[in-house]
C-alpha cells in the first residue's frame, strides 16, 4: 500500500529528530537569524560619501563637537574668603591688607611685620635717608638684594580720617636696612640690656630723728633685706616734717650707730662717705655685698 503524502511528511520529521538533535537545531536557527539581522542593519546602515577617507570623517567630527555649544552656566557665587574679605574691607573703611597698629597689637608679635610679612599693597620707602612713595610694596621686595637687606616697617597705616583733620590716609613707612649693620645694632642693644639688668638697683629709705623703737627696728629690717640683696640703698635722715620735737645729740647719734650696725651685719658697706650733719639732715650710701 502506497503511503500517503502526509504520512511520508511525518516520517520525515521523525526521522529528523531522531539523526538531528534538537540542540543542533536550535543553534542554526540562531545563527541564520542572526545573520539575516546583520544584513539588515547593513542595508541601513548610511553609506560614506564617495572620495572622503576615514581620517577627515574623523576631523569632521572633532571640529563639530568643538564647535558645539556647552551648556549654559550661571554666574558664579561669591567665595567664603571673598566675602569675609568685603565684610571686613566694610567694616574698617579700607582694604584690610593695610596693616594698622591694632593689626600689629593682634598678631602677638612684639615688632611690626618685615620684609613678605608686609601685605599692604603701597608703603613709603626710606632708603639712604631719604624718603620716596607711595611704591607697590611687591616691586620694593623685588628690588632688594635678599642677601644682605631686609624691608623693616617702622610705622604703620594710619587710615584717613577727615573728621580729625586727615583727609588722606597715611602710608606704611619702611626703611631698607643692611642685615649684617642691624644685626651689631641688635645685638649691642642686648649687651646694654644686660648691663642695665646686672647693675645693681637703688633703693631709697627716709628716717626721722625721732623714729620711734619699733619704726626704726622695721626701717632696718627693710634695709637688711635690700643689701642682702646686693642693691644700693641711699638713706634719707632727717628731722620730721611739722614736728616741733626736739632730739638730742645722743639719740641722733644712736639712730647713725644703728644704721652702721645692720650695714656691717649684712656685709655691706658704705659706698661713700655719708653727707650732712647729725640731728639736721643727713645721707648714706649703701652698697650690699655682690653674689
Amino acid at each position: 500500500m502506497r503511503p500517503s503524502p502526509q504520512c511520508l511528511h511525518n516520517t520525515r520529521r521523525a526521522l529528523y529528530r531522531v539523526f538531528v538533535p534538537r540542540s543542533e537545531a536550535a543553534i542554526g536557527a540562531s545563527r541564520s537569524g542572526v545573520r539575516q539581522q546583520q544584513q539588515q542593519q547593513q542595508q541601513q546602515r548610511p553609506q560614506p560619501r564617495p572620495g572622503r577617507s576615514i581620517a577627515s570623517r574623523c576631523q569632521l567630527q572633532i571640529r563639530e563637537y568643538a564647535t558645539s555649544k556647552m551648556p549654559a552656566r550661571g554666574p558664579r557665587g561669591e567665595t567664603s574668603v571673598a566675602a569675609r574679605d568685603r565684610v571686613a574691607r566694610e567694616q574698617r573703611g579700607f582694604d584690610t591688607r593695610f596693616t594698622t597698629q591694632a593689626d600689629i597689637d593682634r598678631s602677638g608679635r612684639d615688632r611690626p611685620p618685615r620684609d613678605h610679612e608686609i601685605t599692604d599693597p603701597q608703603i613709603m620707602v626710606i632708603d639712604n635717608g631719604a624718603m620716596e612713595g607711595p611704591l607697590a610694596t611687591p616691586f620694593v621686595l623685588t628690588k632688594l638684594d635678599q642677601a644682605s637687606e631686609s624691608l623693616r616697617m617702622i610705622s604703620p597705616y594710619v587710615p584717613a580720617d577727615a573728621k580729625n583733620g586727615r583727609p588722606k590716609p597715611e602710608f606704611a613707612v619702611c626703611k631698607i636696612v643692611n642685615k649684617k649693620d642691624e644685626y651689631e645694632r641688635q645685638k649691642q642693644v642686648k649687651e646694654r640690656k644686660k648691663a642695665a639688668a646686672a647693675k645693681p638697683k637703688t633703693k631709697e629709705l627716709e628716717f626721722t630723728w625721732a623714729i620711734s623703737e619699733h619704726d626704726l627696728t622695721t626701717k632696718l629690717r627693710q634695709m637688711g633685706g635690700f643689701l642682702d640683696k646686693g642693691f644700693k640703698v641711699d638713706v634719707l635722715v632727717a628731722k620730721k616734717k611739722g614736728s616741733r620735737q626736739q632730739v638730742s645729740a645722743s639719740e641722733a647719734e644712736a639712730v647713725t650707730k644703728k644704721i652702721r650696725e645692720e650695714v656691717d651685719a649684712q656685709g655691706a658697706r658704705e659706698a661713700k662717705p655719708a653727707t650732712g650733719q647729725v640731728g639736721a639732715t643727713m645721707r648714706f650710701y649703701l652698697e650690699g655685698k655682690q653674689k
